[in-house]
């Protein structure tokens, strides 16, 4: 394991960069992934990391060699180079401080490829997609991929104004979930509805509410802004059909990914046979 001592060390440089710059990690298709459980979920589902910086200070914990030795064996076995130590990179003393800006100065620090999906679907959907109009909080736009995922979403499309789906916070509050669908690049919504035929379901406080419809057939899901909601394109857009969750009146609206949340969960659990009003 080759040991970096300086901050100017190219790899570190180049990792500092990437934490922060979502032009970089496009054109260079790497993203970055802070901590052990984040690597742990990448590794678990078979991705192949390209560079794993450990911090000494992490190393020096009794139960890290075990770790590591982990890492390196499902690493090797995910399609990293045969010459393992190629890949593994120890960081001197205090020399984490700082590399990755966002506070993980005693935790190891991978460097991943990422592929975004460039086309989009034609014709009927088979599984759900779900389209996410301007959501701009990284911690909110992870959660929701990661929800997504867990009710068996697909397909993830940003639309424009979106947080970067690949930045660290992002990828950290996903908890793996970027492995367990697929990312479509960044597409105005009008591309993507023109393409295909099938439902198209938003949320929306104005709109009917979702457990009085059969919401079991696949279609495309759309997100508004934690904000201003849907933007008044989609929300006016003729194929579009707006649900609501039923709640409290002085409540005003649902955190972005909570709403989503509850909205799958209700498709979720009528195509596991729970019935709606309507079915009975």
């Amino acid at each position: 394991m080759e040991v970096i001592r300086s901050r100017s060390h190219a790899l570190v440089q180049t990792l500092r960069k990437l934490a922060s710059d979502p032009a970089l990690r496009r054109e260079l298709s790497l993203c970055v992934l802070p901590g052990e459980r984040l690597i742990e979920d990448w590794i678990r589902q078979g991705a192949k990391l390209n560079k794993v910086l450990i911090p000494a200070r992490w190393l020096a914990k009794p139960e890290s060699a075990q770790t590591l030795l982990r890492w390196q064996i499902g690493s090797h076995e995910a399609g990293m180079s045969a010459d393992e130590a190629a890949g593994w990179f120890l960081l001197e003393g205090g020399l984490a401080e700082g590399v990755s800006g966002l506070g993980f100065e005693t935790v190891p620090i991978a460097l991943a490829s990422f592929c975004e999906q460039a086309s989009l679907p034609a014709g009927g959907l088979e599984a759900d997609w779900l389209y996410l109009d301007s959501v701009q909080d990284p911690g909110n736009l992870g959660t929701i991929i990661r929800t997504a995922a867990a009710f068996g979403v697909q397909t993830c499309v940003p639309g424009p104004g979106c947080a970067d789906m690949w930045s660290p916070k992002t990828l950290r509050a996903a908890m793996g979930a970027h492995r367990r669908l697929d990312i479509v690049a960044v597409h105005e919504f009008a591309a993507l509805a023109g393409c295909f035929e099938g439902p198209i379901r938003a949320a929306d406080a104005g709109g009917q509410l979702a457990h009085w419809h059969d919401l079991r057939s696949p279609g495309l899901w759309v997100l508004g802004s934690e904000g201003r909601g849907l933007s008044p394109e989609i929300r006016d857009h003729p194929r579009v059909i707006r649900y609501a969750i039923p709640m409290q009146k002085q409540t005003e609206s649902l955190n972005a990914a909570m709403a989503q949340g509850i909205l799958l969960y209700e498709q979720y659990r009528q195509r596991q046979g729970g019935l709606s009003p309507s079915d009975r």
